[in-house]
């Protein structure tokens, strides 16, 4: 019997010895991943002022790391950091091959690609070469719409013209916008995503200021998603733009009561309340 309970000791302590190793190999991987990056931080501070030569050592190191540790997660974050390393250095053109090259290794993971696609447009869009990046950022919507990059990259479009001072070109990114998530919404109707791609109509005709087919839209999703997902959120925005942008103090009552009404403990609750009063005052 001590024969057998020592044995079993034994074995549960040669397991522990082993998780502690595992332990000790993954925080020695994430320090020495940490100092990879500290490297790199320093590069991106004072980039025009960084030798080439320590470019060179820090791609290196980088280089390193990934061939030493594939599965980590570090190592594409490593392979990312490397050309955003070039990029900081307007080494444009290596940045894409590095980029290319993640592009060709994670092929099959659509949010790698994703997000490879969004860097490499990325670096045509710093280079001042924004046909090329627009043409990079509508083939990520084309072909990786339901990516958590290319769901949002819509929306980048007309940011993009808008902080370029492009009105009409920003309508027109924003039209195509609208079209683009209205198909994800008649696709997706009664679920998280459907109502998710309604917001992100609405936001486009918020970038518009066009505020009738905002609140428009928002009615359609208080329709469709009534006693699915929770409202709160969209009722307290309703009754900010009817009193904010649209002056309309008795739409914007209704929104409030009928949220105290329907959600009594939501976290509107109390702004909703004080809201109403000051609104019943006037």
């Amino acid at each position: 019997m001590k024969k057998i309970f020592s044995q079993k000791l034994l074995l549960i302590l040669f397991a522990l010895m082993i998780c502690s190793g595992c332990a000790n190999d993954q925080y020695a991987i994430e320090k020495e991943y940490w100092w990879l990056k500290k490297q790199a931080n320093d590069i991106f501070k004072n980039p025009f002022s960084t030798p080439p030569r320590q470019v060179e050592v820090a791609v290196a190191k980088f280089n390193n790391f990934i061939r030493r540790h594939p599965t980590s997660p570090m190592a594409l974050d490593a392979e990312f950091t490397i050309a955003l390393i070039y990029q900081a250095k307007e080494q444009y053109a290596a940045a894409r091959e590095q980029l290319n090259a993640v592009l060709n290794k994670h092929s099959k993971s659509d949010q790698v690609c994703a997000e490879t696609m969004f860097l490499i447009g990325n670096t045509y869009e710093v280079e001042d070469k924004w046909p090329l990046a627009l043409e990079k950022y509508k083939a990520i919507i084309q072909k990786y719409p339901m990516t958590q990059r290319g769901f949002s990259m819509p929306m980048y479009i007309p940011a993009y013209y808008k902080s370029k001072f492009q009105p009409e070109k920003m309508v027109a990114a924003y039209q195509e916008a609208i079209d683009h998530y209205r198909n994800i919404a008649h696709r997706f109707t009664n679920s998280p995503i459907g109502y998710q791609a309604y917001n992100l109509v609405a936001d486009c005709y918020i970038g518009m200021n066009d505020w009738t087919n905002a609140i428009s839209t928002y009615n359609t999703m208080l329709f469709k998603y009534k006693g699915k997902l929770p409202l709160d959120t969209l009722q307290m925005t309703m009754a900010m733009i009817y009193y904010r942008e649209m002056q309309d103090t008795a739409n914007a009552k209704i929104k409030l009561q009928e949220l105290l009404k329907e959600y009594p403990h939501s976290r509107f609750a109390s702004q909703a309340k004080k809201f109403l009063k000051e609104l019943e005052k006037k």
